[in-house]
This record gives C-alpha cells, structure tokens and sequence, in this order.
C-alpha cells in the first residue's frame, strides 16, 4: 500500500486544503494533519457546521475525536462509505494511501457540489440524467433488435445433423475414405 501512495498527489492535496482553508499544513504531510484541526476546518468550509467542536489540545484523544468527527462529516457531505479512511490510517500513519484517496475522493465531492478553487484537484462526479419517454417511444423501442445482439438474417439449420447423432471422423493420413456428407468432419475441422 505505501508504494500506490503518490507523491505528486500529495502536493496537488496539500495546496488544495491550504487554498480552501487559508491554513499552512507544515513540510510534513502527515503530522500537519494529524491532529484532525486544518480537517475539520476544511469540512467547515465545505459544509458549514459540519465539525461543531474542534478540540486544539495535544492530547491524543482529543486528536482522534477530531479525525472521527472529521470522517463522520465527510460521510454527511455524501461521501461513499468505501472512500473514508479510519482515524488510525492518518493518526499512525497505518494506510496514507486511503487517507490521500479519501481526500482525493472529498476534492471530487467538492468540486461536484460547486465549489470553486484555484487548485484544480479531484474527478468531478457524473450527474443522473432522467430520461422520460412517452408510451410510444417505448413500444417503439421493444421493436428494436440491437446490433450487438447481432443478427438473426440469413441462418439455417441446413447441414446440421440432428441431436444425438454420431459424427464420423475423417483423417485423410489414415486413408480412411473421405466424407460422404456432413455428418463426417475431418480432423482438421477439430472435434
């Protein structure tokens, strides 16, 4: 896993978080978001009111709760469940690569709900287009036979041998007599 973690997008991440927030990470990735704070001010900014209190104490603890209250908001925001990292992931540095996913996930998110920055970070998600078709254009439709179901123009059953019936081998090295009809294939043929 520490070898799909990506440095270039960490730079991309870091300038991101910093624009949207208006605060320094540090030189290290890692610890400048260990504590949960430039987070959940970054899940503030995004959605206003989603991290009520952010606790600035140094005490572990309170670190951890503000990285799970940081994931709990980004899983309000409409985040899939799939792309949140666990508070361990960045608190021990146990997965950087899902926290740097989860992020990359979140700038998608953003993006996709309006939000404009100078860092052009994250895959803008695809929006649902309804389509309603009137009851004509419907039968219509059923009429319809795919070009990739293919086609149905010019079979026949014509030369198959029906089912249950031998198929005789021919093999011309063996001077076996030659085929007399299509019920013989030849070695050739394969089997």
């Amino acid at each position: 896993l520490a070898q799909k973690y990506d440095p270039q997008k960490e730079a991309e991440l870091r300038t991101w978080i910093e624009s949207v927030t208006g605060k320094q990470i540090g030189p290290d990735f890692q610890k400048g978001l260990k504590d949960g704070v430039i987070l959940c001010e970054l899940m503030n900014k995004l959605q206003p009111n989603s991290v009520r209190k952010i606790n600035r104490s140094a005490q572990n603890w309170h670190q951890l709760e503000n990285l799970s209250n940081f994931i709990k908001a980004m899983a309000s925001y409409g985040m899939n469940p799939v792309d949140l990292f666990e508070a361990n992931d960045l608190f021990e540095s146990g997965n950087l690569t899902q926290v740097q996913v989860s992020l990359l996930a979140l700038a998608g998110m953003a993006k996709t709900k309006g939000l404009q920055s100078g860092v052009d970070i994250g895959v803008k998600y695809s929006e649902k287009q309804q389509r309603n078709f009137d009851e004509t254009k419907m039968k219509a439709g059923q009429c319809v036979i795919g070009l990739q179901m293919g086609t149905n123009k010019c079979a026949s059953q014509s030369g198959m041998t029906a089912y249950g019936t031998r198929r005789h081998l021919y093999d011309p090295k063996n001077q076996i007599l030659p085929p007399m009809d299509h019920s013989t294939i030849s070695l050739q043929m394969g089997t």
